[in-house]
């Protein structure tokens, strides 16, 4: 379609959900929950119509039409804009001849220049969607996030810098700069920020009381029995909660959507044998070393590729696993412990108050280790450590 055509079906949509929107009025009370609910759909579905077509690289093109050439060199250079990297002050001064204080006086000239411009229609439009973004998330997202949310993967690797600065000159949103608590996000004007530090506080309580990693329901059905949480329910929905829980600094959640405190481990893996682990947890059951390096890679817990070789050497050596089977590793807080399979059917006997069946031997070594059926009694063979003492009975040596 052209432009004009999405332009078209825009204000179509419009008509429609204005039209919509008298009609529930005259549904009367009754009906106002269901009728909000069709209503918010509606206008999710106008929104993400506008965003599918959001091109950051033509807004910024748009509004750099009036710039003089010197000016609109200057800003590439200083926003990374147009394929260019991003540039200093003075990397910019000495590129084009000018002082430091010249290039940051220019800067900042052409910046309130452009706040003064007025986009199209139609691109004011889409600033506006980008605005209701942000409120319908309790009017403030972190600035990864917002990116994440009105860009589409295949395109947002090049226009993130336009985005940004966009934003920047964007007067309906204000920039929150990254700090100890919080990463750098955007807010609408009016955000009352006391209703975040609140959250953030009563969120760092809950993990700490909890000390290992949680769901995101179990999280918030915590948080919904704080007082914090009943004093503003209506704030505290359930997308203003999760996109908060982005904000925070001192909370993360690992790659299988656990929350935690971001300097544990088991949220923030430090190497390979924690990536290893937290894989392990996650799957529940033993696997091979390259079925573990595997999904440590799948995962993507960083940009670092994780090799068998590497994972193997680390699970030999880390006390947190155990060997079970030929390559293959479990945990050893599931119950198992290292040794041989001898060492395992001598444990399975000490554990035993009397002789066993040769059948139950064999059905609770293989719970502890993932061997074959023929292994084990190769095992119980060895007349040193164990010895028939009926028919398919078997004790330790030293018992009988």
């Amino acid at each position: 379609m052209t432009n004009i055509d999405d332009y078209a079906i825009l204000g179509s949509i419009k008509i429609f959900t204005g039209n919509l929107t008298k009609f529930m009025e005259s549904q009367g009370p009754l009906n106002s929950a269901e009728n909000s609910g069709i209503l918010d759909t509606i206008m999710e579905s106008e929104q993400a119509h506008a965003l599918a077509d959001f091109n950051p690289d033509h807004l910024v093109t748009e509004l750099f039409h009036e710039l003089r050439e010197r000016d609109r060199e200057i800003l590439n250079m200083r926003y990374g804009l147009s394929g260019k990297s991003e540039h200093t002050l003075d990397a910019v001064g000495k590129k084009l001849g000018l002082t430091r204080e010249r290039v940051r006086q220019i800067e900042k000239e052409a910046l309130a220049s452009l706040k003064k411009q007025q986009l199209s229609n139609r691109n004011k439009g889409v600033m506006d969607i980008v605005k209701k973004a942000v409120e319908d998330h309790g009017g403030i997202m972190a600035e990864y996030a917002l990116v994440d949310h009105l860009l589409v993967s295949e395109k947002a690797g090049s226009q993130i810098n336009s985005l940004v600065f966009l934003l920047e000159i964007f007067e309906e949103l204000t920039h929150l700069p990254e700090s100890e608590h919080y990463h750098q996000a955007w807010h609408v004007n009016s955000f009352k920020f006391h209703k975040l530090d609140k959250f953030h506080d009563e969120i760092k309580v809950i993990l700490e009381k909890k000390g290992s990693p949680v769901t995101f329901e179990n999280l918030h059905k915590d948080f919904k029995s704080t007082n914090v949480f009943n004093e503003n329910i209506d704030f505290y929905t359930d997308k203003t909660v999760e996109n908060f829980l982005k904000i925070i600094k001192k909370v993360k959640s690992n790659p299988f959507g656990e929350y935690g405190l971001s300097h544990w481990r088991v949220i923030s893996p430090k190497d390979v044998g924690d990536k290893s682990y937290l894989v392990l947890k996650h799957y529940g059951k033993p696997e091979h070393y390259s079925k573990i390096t595997e999904r440590i890679n799948k995962h993507k817990f960083d940009s670092r590729t994780a090799y068998k070789e590497t994972v193997h050497n680390e699970l030999i050596m880390d006390p947190r696993f155990v060997l079970v089977g030929r390559g293959i590793y479990a945990l050893k807080e599931w119950g198992y412990k290292k040794g041989v399979v001898s060492d395992v059917i001598k444990e399975v006997l000490e554990e035993a108050k009397d002789p066993m069946d040769r059948s139950q031997i064999v059905e609770e070594v293989m719970k502890r280790r993932m061997v074959k059926r023929n292994t084990i009694l190769v095992g119980l063979a060895n007349k040193k450590h164990f010895a028939k003492v009926g028919k398919n009975k078997y004790d330790l040596v030293k018992k009988v």
